[in-house]
């Protein structure tokens, strides 16, 4: 019997702080498997959860676009 052993490349990010209100360790849930990451520092993680990291931030990011601009429309 043969043992395959899957290799996993992993890659590396960097969750900024938050303020002081927010919790210190960012989770990230992908497919059942959880993650909590430490903020400001560096973590290897899998691609796909890079990838949802990246995902997040572009969505959070597009949010606060839209926020401002309907609180300078309302002006």
């Amino acid at each position: 019997m043969s043992t395959t052993t899957k290799t996993d490349s992993r890659v590396e990010v960097t969750i900024p702080r938050g303020s002081e209100r927010e919790d210190p360790n960012l989770f990230v849930g992908i497919n059942g498997v959880s993650y909590l990451l430490p903020r400001g520092r560096c973590s290897s993680v899998p691609p796909a959860v890079a990838a949802e990291i990246a995902r997040s931030e572009r969505a959070r990011d597009a949010l606060d676009q839209t926020m401002d601009r309907l609180q300078r429309a309302a002006t």
